[in-house]
């Protein structure tokens, strides 16, 4: 089987990205092993799942939760959903990290990941006996000693090759789309629903 992980859930005209139907589609589809989705704080100190740094013009972490639409979940809702699949989650923007890490540690029983393209980020949640991988983005432009710590790395397919790959070896990849499937086996990789 092949080991992929659903990019922002499996949406359509009818379903946004990063909602909680995409997300919850993805979590119970035969096709993937889990989901990746991206969170982002609030003005008013709630996480939730949302790419873009901006709705409306307006800083999404100067926006309040109730000023966004229906259909963006708080990071607590999709981990209540009932999956042993791997929730793979991009931290985009937070400030309150006690706050993330309390609603992370609620739910020891999931299979979490969690990433981030700063090293620094990653360091403030690296807490003794977490329940949660941790891994940075874009590793080659991340390195680091830091980065010997990481339980996982994300990578672009464009910075993937052999070498690196042997490099790695005993830290699990996720490639950001496909890279060479029948020849790396043991890579997750990070894909759009149909268009990969």
């Amino acid at each position: 089987m092949e080991k992929l992980i659903s990019h922002r859930g499996i949406f359509d005209k009818n379903t946004k990205e990063n909602s909680y139907e995409a997300i919850k589609k993805a979590l119970v589809s035969d096709n993937y092993l889990g989901v990746e989705f991206d969170v982002r704080e609030t003005i008013d100190n709630e996480l939730i799942i949302y790419h873009n740094a901006l709705y409306n013009n307006k800083l999404i972490s100067k926006t309040r939760y109730n000023e966004l639409p229906k259909y963006v979940p708080r990071l607590d809702d999709i981990l209540k959903i009932d999956s042993n699949k791997i929730f793979l989650i991009e931290i985009k923007d937070i400030n309150n990290y006690n706050n993330f890490l309390n609603i992370i540690n609620k739910y020891c029983d999931k299979n979490i990941y969690i990433m981030s393209f700063s090293n620094r980020v990653i360091e403030k949640i690296n807490k003794e006996n977490r329940c949660y991988k941790i891994g940075v983005l874009n590793y080659i432009l991340n390195t680091s000693e830091f980065t010997k710590k990481l339980d996982f790395v994300g990578i672009l397919n464009s910075l993937l090759n052999d070498d690196l790959i042997r490099k790695l070896k005993g830290i699990e990849i996720f490639s950001y789309g496909l890279f060479d499937k029948k020849k790396f086996k043991d890579i997750y990789y990070i894909v759009d629903d149909k268009k990969d």
